[in-house]
């Protein structure tokens, strides 16, 4: 097959890894059903959450997200044709049909989708504290989404560290041990490949 739907069926893989991170979120988070902005991606996923009919939301939007993760590594390692010898190894073994492949493309897709899922948290959190900057009485749906998810995450560290002086320091509290466990699970899952091989 041609490389460029190769890379297409790629991109197409992981853009729909991250709605289905995002619908999770929502989900999670239980963000108003009715917002049209949640409305996008309900029903951009309930095609692929249907398959998990017993299982609920967040955690059918987290599966739906592995397995494009899984597809979109698939894709990326089969057509791979550069110098990296980890990637190389794990494409030998899935073109040989082995086991040891598979169990590392699935550990390392996982990984992905949870850094992915704080990657995420992490932007919306800066999306809310630059909304209470610019528009703090602002209605909108976007704003509204972005407000539910930053002060839901923030709260448990609010009840710990309120306000001083009408300066909130939970976000900065949020961003750092948000952007230190994504290097934490970065480095986990180099570690897990250089195992599994």
């Amino acid at each position: 097959m041609n490389s460029s739907l190769f890379s297409f069926l790629e991109l197409v893989s992981t853009g729909l890894m991250f709605i289905a991170v995002i619908y999770s979120i929502f989900s999670i988070f239980k963000v108003n059903y009715f917002n049209p902005i949640v409305q996008i991606f309900v029903k951009l996923m309930t095609p692929f959450t249907k398959i998990f009919f017993s299982i609920d939301k967040s955690k059918s939007g987290l599966l739906v997200a592995i397995i494009f993760s899984s597809i979109s590594a698939l894709i990326f390692v089969s057509n791979y044709d550069g110098r990296n010898s980890q990637i190389l190894k794990i494409a030998e073994l899935i073109t040989n049909n082995e086991l040891q492949g598979y169990f590392v493309i699935l550990a390392q897709s996982v990984f992905k989708v949870i850094i992915v899922f704080f990657q995420i948290i992490f932007y919306f959190v800066i999306a809310g504290v630059i909304k209470s900057w610019v528009a703090p009485f602002s209605e909108d749906d976007i704003w509204v989404v972005v407000e539910v998810i930053s002060d839901k995450t923030l709260d448990p560290i609010r009840k710990f560290l309120p306000a001083a002086g009408g300066l909130d320091f939970s976000p900065i509290f949020v961003l750092i041990f948000l952007n230190s466990l994504n290097i934490f699970l970065a480095n986990l899952v180099e570690r897990i490949t250089l195992l599994a091989l």
